[in-house]
Formats: structure tokens, sequence, C-alpha cells
């Protein structure tokens, strides 16, 4: 009976399908595909076009190799007439009359937004006829290359436009263009060779709410340029190579909510920039192009809307002190990347609502001690790679709401006794990468805590407490008692973990009085760790209390397992004894019995384990991926390199043409094989691997990317966005083509992706089992490419 009930279901729900599933269009030029879209492939005298669509919603036409097409023999996509959406065009040849006789040819009776995008040059020129008959058409986008001069009656009939995009390469913008597009809120005109607007272009847009002229060279504009557009409230002028803004250019843009300001040429900005804009929320300026050594005092004073300040890669070297005055509603600030090496004391003390703060990458050498003392509900805060070689335990002490914080890559010698003692909730610290060792580094006024205590006695139940990469010779019993779940101390220099542990056990008991069975993970590789037997004893103790040492495989020591358990120790003696007595016992019967032959047998035994073999060696399947262009650069640097590594099989990959790597899983011999990814990051891999991906989605995947090195090769044309990644990029699955110790740098982090669980990997002439490296070059060839510096994102 379920059966039975099953298969009625089962039919019901293909009939559901059936019935949701666009029907094709008759067509002998066409072969029609696709399951919930409608996908078309036709042949029209020659040319392909594909179509693809869903009734009501879009309609998406793209041409191959099309000079010309004759528009009167594509499909009717439509036994009725249908309104749609979008309707796009990509790559395909202007047509003879308008977009609106093409629509109703092929069954569109109306829709709202239109798109015509064409990378290759235009044979013809747009006309007003092309949109003739579209007055319900509420948004255009026009990406086009090749077509410089736009007519002024272009828009005459579709003036009911809210949303123009313009792209181009070098169009030029008349007074009159835009003047019937009255109701228009939204306009980008991007990636033109625009030097100069007239100040009249945009005087009339009324309704106008977003406004982006990224990357159209224009480098000067005139005070009133913006008088008109009073409804503003977007602005983006990002890579125009700006030296200068009038102080009152921003004047009429009382709703302005959104200013960027990516790779100009500021030398300096006007002190009351933005004195009128009351409703300013957020302010970018990245990647100045010179320096900008200072920002004017009260620059962002008395903006009561302001939320976010980015001022990053501009070279700042001071910062004035009211620069923030009477403007206590901001939530992110981050002033990284400059060369700031020190902030008064009173910067931040009208930030009450400061959620964010990062001055990584500066040259801070000192914090005032009251520097922070306003930022009561500060969560995050970012001091990497700076010159911090002390903080006093007042400096944190107000952030009662912080849950990250990051020091990493100073020269911190010195951390107070005190510096969180005021910090309760679940915090993310990260002091790796400096020279603490809490060994008689106490302060003026300090006191330390009975016993082996650090400076976060008094820190409860962190997330994660980071102190790799640095000085520590001995543990401190609070790093285990305390409750953290992560705490990191690789690389140090700790030899025994804990030999005293008898007062850990008051306070394992007391945890377990109040139920707390969560497990503490514990990072301790890459130490000097004693093979005594206190370590040993001291690693199964905490272990039978829910701590688990993450990496503790990695710790060779035959001691431990020989010595150091007492039972194992027995059981092992008596199967030794016994097994041995078995021996005894079965070879002099042999001898008696087979005297000769087992002679024989003997001989051949021992030859075979007196016999020098060779260890295997652990390949590594290496995949490349690269750019086409880019070939020969890695053929001759790479590939080359790789060769005369004779456990690495490396193999090239292209992104627009990838091609099926086999599975490799055991090698001829029977050694299993490991698998990483190359990635030779240039200007062409960018440009062929993400063309249409945006920038913070191509940084997540290379965040994500998991046994993945990405190597900077400076190969290719100027990009942005390349430019940005580089500097933006992961110091630990990174590697610049060009730096003297690449190819140390590379074995260090293949080490770290693929044998930290393992054997280190070893130099050529010593078998460990693992991949040999030894035959790659010591440093790179400087001179296989041209370098070039980037200034624009």
């Amino acid at each position: 009976m379920a059966y039975k009930w099953l298969c009625v279901l089962a039919a019901a729900a293909l009939q559901v399908i059936g019935a949701a599933r666009p029907m094709c269009p008759s067509d002998p030029n066409c072969v029609c595909g696709g399951t919930l879209a409608v996908e078309l492939n036709c042949n029209v005298d020659g040319r392909t076009v594909k179509i693809n669509l869903v009734p009501d919603i879009y309609i998406n036409i793209k041409c191959e190799n099309a000079s010309s097409l004759d528009y009167n023999k594509l499909p009717r996509c439509a036994n009725r007439h249908n309104t749609f959406k979008s309707v796009s065009f990509k790559d395909c040849p202007l047509p003879d009359t308008s977009f609106k006789d093409v629509l109703t040819n092929m069954g569109v009776s109306k829709t709202m937004a239109l798109i015509f995008q064409n990378t290759k040059n235009l044979s013809g020129y747009f006309d007003r006829k092309h949109f003739a008959g579209l007055q319900d058409l509420t948004k255009l986008l026009l990406s086009i290359n090749g077509n410089t001069q736009l007519p002024d009656n272009l828009f005459m009939d579709i003036n009911n436009l809210t949303w123009l995009n313009i792209r181009s390469n070098s169009i030029n913008l008349s007074e009159n263009l835009l003047k019937p597009l009255e109701r228009l809120e939204t306009l980008e005109i991007s990636h033109n060779h625009m030097t100069n607007i007239s100040s009249n272009v945009f005087s009339h847009l009324t309704f106008l709410r977003k406004l982006s002229l990224w990357q159209n060279n224009v480098t000067w504009f005139s005070k009133d340029f913006f008088t008109g557009v009073n409804v503003l409230e977007e602005l983006d002028l990002s890579s125009n190579g700006l030296n200068e803004l009038p102080a009152s250019i921003f004047k009429p843009l009382r709703k302005l909510k959104k200013l960027t300001l990516f790779s100009n040429k500021f030398s300096s900005l006007p002190r009351n920039l933005f004195k009128s804009n009351r409703e300013l929320e957020t302010v970018i300026i990245l990647n100045n192009d010179v320096t900008l050594k200072e920002l004017p005092r009260y620059l962002f004073g008395s903006l009561t809307n302001l939320k976010q300040v980015y001022i990053q890669r501009c070279g700042l070297e001071t910062v004035p002190y009211d620069v923030f005055v009477n403007s206590p509603n901001v939530t992110n600030i981050s002033l990284a990347y400059n060369n700031l090496e020190t902030l008064p004391e009173a910067i931040f003390n009208d930030q009450i609502n400061l959620l964010e703060l990062d001055l990584s990458h500066n040259n801070l050498k000192d914090l005032e001690p009251k520097l922070f003392s306003s930022l009561v509900r500060l969560e995050f805060l970012n001091l990497d790679h700076n010159q911090l070689e002390e903080i006093s335990g007042s400096t944190f002490s107000s952030l009662l709401s912080l849950i990250y914080l990051s020091v990493e890559h100073n020269h911190l010698k010195t951390v107070s006794s005190y510096l969180f003692s005021n910090n309760k909730q679940r915090m993310y610290i990260s002091l790796a990468y400096n020279h603490l060792h809490f060994e008689n580094k106490e302060l003026d006024n300090n006191t330390w805590p009975m016993g082996r205590m650090s400076p976060f006695s008094n820190t409860y139940n962190l997330k994660v407490l980071n102190l790799s990469h640095n000085e520590f010779t001995n543990t401190f019993i609070d790093w285990y008692l305390n409750g953290h779940d992560t705490l990191d101390i690789r690389y140090n220099y700790i030899k025994y973990l804990n030999d005293k542990y008898a007062n850990i056990e008051s306070t394992i008991k007391r945890r377990r009085a109040n139920q707390d069975h969560s497990t503490h993970h514990i990072l301790i590789a890459h130490n000097p760790l004693h093979c005594h037997c206190s370590n040993w004893d001291f690693l199964k103790y905490m272990k039978r209390n829910n701590f688990k040492w993450d990496d503790v495989g990695t710790l060779q020591c035959s001691t431990w397992s020989k010595f150091c358990n007492e039972d194992a120790l027995i059981v092992f003696y008596t199967i030794s004894i016994l097994f041995l007595l078995s021996l005894a016992a079965a070879m002099i019967a042999l001898m008696f019995v087979m005297k000769q032959r087992l002679y024989k047998m003997t001989k051949h035994t021992l030859q075979q384990v007196l016999q020098p073999t060779h260890p295997k060696i652990r390949p590594l399947i290496l995949i490349i991926k690269c750019a086409e262009q880019d070939d020969e650069f890695v053929q001759s640097n790479f590939m080359s390199a790789f060769t005369e590594c004779q456990s690495v099989k490396a193999e090239i990959v292209h992104p627009n043409n990838p091609e099926k790597i086999k599975a490799h899983k055991h090698d001829e011999n029977g050694v299993r094989e490991k698998r990483l990814t190359l990635v030779i990051f240039s200007p062409n891999y960018l440009t062929s691997a993400y063309r249409d991906v945006n920038i913070k989605k191509i940084r997540g995947e290379m965040l994500k990317a998991k046994k993945t090195i990405y190597v900077f090769v400076d190969i290719g044309p100027d990009n942005s966005i390349y430019a940005f990644l580089k500097e933006q990029r992961d110091y630990r699955t990174t590697l610049l083509w060009g730096d003297p110790k690449f190819w140390d740098h590379f074995r260090v982090i293949v080490k770290y992706m693929m044998y930290s669980r393992h054997t280190a990997i070893r130099e050529r002439g010593t078998h460990s089992g693992d991949t040999e490296f030894s035959a790659l070059p010591g440093y790179p060839n400087l001179y296989a490419i041209d370098t070039f510096a980037h200034s624009q994102v």
C-alpha cells in the first residue's frame, strides 16, 4: 500500500515539474534544451546566437563572432506577447531598426530593463531610432567599445529612465545628452578617458541619488560642479587622478551619505571640506597615489551621522587630535597601511560608539595610556605590523566590550601583569610574532601574583589565546586553567610543559563539580620539548580532563612509549620474553628437522635484512594554475626547477581551459602521493580567471583556499585589483616572485601546508619518506620579468 502511494506522489510531482517547465519555441534554425530555463542554440545565416530565457522574467541573447546579424530571423520566444523584466544583448551588433522592433519580432511586448554589452568595436553608432517605442523602459545599461559620440537626442524617447549605466572606453558627454532624463535616480559613467566634464551636465538631474564617475581621468572639478543635484546620497570619484578639491565643492550635497575617493593624487585636503554634509555616513579614501602626510584639523568634526571612516594607503604621518571631535556616532575607523608613528591621546575621546578600530601596518612605537579610554563599546582592535615594544597596564583597561585583539608582528617584550584584568568576556587575543617570554619583565608599580602566573591570569574563557612565535621557555598554570577554547604556543622554546601540576588538581575538581566538560585545544608543536617522563605524565593527566593536544603526534619521543608508561612496559616485557622463548624453541626444533634448509633460509634472510634499501620518497602532485600568456614564464622558472625534483610531478592547468587531472593516489611503488595547488597569480591570471568577479569575492576565495599557494608575479598590464590583492595578501599562503629567499619561503609554506602533522621536509641525502625539495634553486631569476609598481584599486 505504501508503495502505491509513493508511485502516485512521484507521478504527481513529475506532472507539476512538467507543467512548470517552459515550452521550447519551434524554430528550424534552433536547438532547444534546458530544464527550468529555455536554452536555444541558433544558427542565423552561419552566425551562432545563444538565447537563454525564463518566461516573464528575462531574455539573454549572446552572439558569437557576429559583426552583422539579421534580427528578423531570431526565433519567436513566446506564442503571445509577453512582458519581461529584463532583456540583454551581449557581443551583438547594433540592429538596423529599433530595439522595440527586435523585441516585438521575438514576442516581447514590454520590458523594464535593457542591457546592451559589446566588448568589441561597434561597426555602427547609436541613434535615437534605437530606443524609439521603449517609453516604459526604466533601466538601461550600455557597455560599449569604439563608440566615442552619443547624439544629444539619443534618450529623447526613454525619458522615464531612473537608472542609467554607461561604460565605454572613450565616450564624451555633452551638456544636452542627459537633459531628457529628469527622473534619473542612479547614474554610473565609468571606464572613460574624459579629462573634463562640464559643470552643467548634471545640473537638471534633481532626483539623482547615486552618481559614479569612477575611472574617468577627470583631474579637476569646478566648485559649482554639483550644483543642482541637491538630493545626491552616494558619490564615487575614484581613480580619476584628482590632485585637489575646492573647499566648497560638496556644499550643495546636503543629503550626501557616502563618498568614495579611491586612487587619486591628493597631497592635501581642505579643512572645511565636509562642513555642509551633515548627513554624511561613510568616507573612503584609499590608495592615494601621492603622500597625504596629514589630515586637516576638524576634517570629520561635528558630523553627527558619520558612521565609517576608512583612510588607508595614503602615507599619513600625523593625525590632529580634533579630527573626529563632536562626531560621537562613528562605529568603524581604519587608518591602516599608513606611516603613523604616534597618535594624539585625545583623538578618540568622542568615539563612545566605536566598534571597530584598525591601526595595523603603521609605525606606531608606543600607545598613550589613555588613548582608548573612551572606547567602552569597542569590539575589534587591530594593531598588527607596528613597532610596539611595550604595553602598559592601563592601555586596554577601558575596553570592556573588546572581543578581538590582534597585536601580531610587533616588537613586544614587556606586557603588564594586569593588562587584561578588566576583560571578562570571551575574546580572541593574538600576540604572535613578538619577543615575549614573561620572565622578570615587571613594569614599575607592578607585582606578579604568587605562583607561575602570566598577564592572562585574570582573563577567563577566551576563544583563542595565540602566543605562538615568541620566546617562551616555560608555560604558565593559568594558560591551562582559565578555560580557553584554543591555546596556541607553537614555535617557542618550551622544554617542560609543567612538571608540578599538583595545584591544578583542585581547579580540575571544581570544574567537574560545576559540570564543565568542554574540550580545550592546545597547540604545542615546533618546540624543543624534552622527552622527559614528567612531560608525558602531564600530557596524560590533561587528556583525562578534556584537554586535547591537537598536534602531539608531531612530537617524536620514543622514550615515552618505552619507559614512561609502567603498565605498558610490563606488558611489553612479558610479551617479549614469551616471544623469545617461543622463537628459541622453534629454532631448536627446526635445527634438528631441517638443519641444511634452515641454514640456507637463515643466510638468505640475513642477506635481505643487511642489504641496504632505499626508502621510498613520498611523491607530490603539484598542480600549477596559470594564464595561458604566462606559460613561457612558468616553464622556464617553475617546471624546469621541479623537473630536477624526482618526487614532484608538476602539471599546468589554465583557468579558461581546465584539464582533468588524474586522481593519483599511489605511484608505481605503492607510495601514497600528496597534492598541492600553486597559483601563478599575475594580472594575466586575474583577467582570465576572474573577469566579472568583484574584489571582495576574489579575496574571499583566496582566504578560503586549502592547500593552495599563491605566487604574485607582475606579468601583464597594470591592474588595480591585482595591486590591491597583492597588498592585502595573506603572508602564510602567498609569495612574491622576486623575493631573494623565494624558494626558502616556498619550502616553509609547503612544509606548513603538507607536512605539519608528519615528518619535516628533509634535505637530499636523508630519507624521511617525504618529498625532496633540495634540488630547487636557492633564489629566483630576478631578471626573468620586468617588475612594475601599482597604484590604483
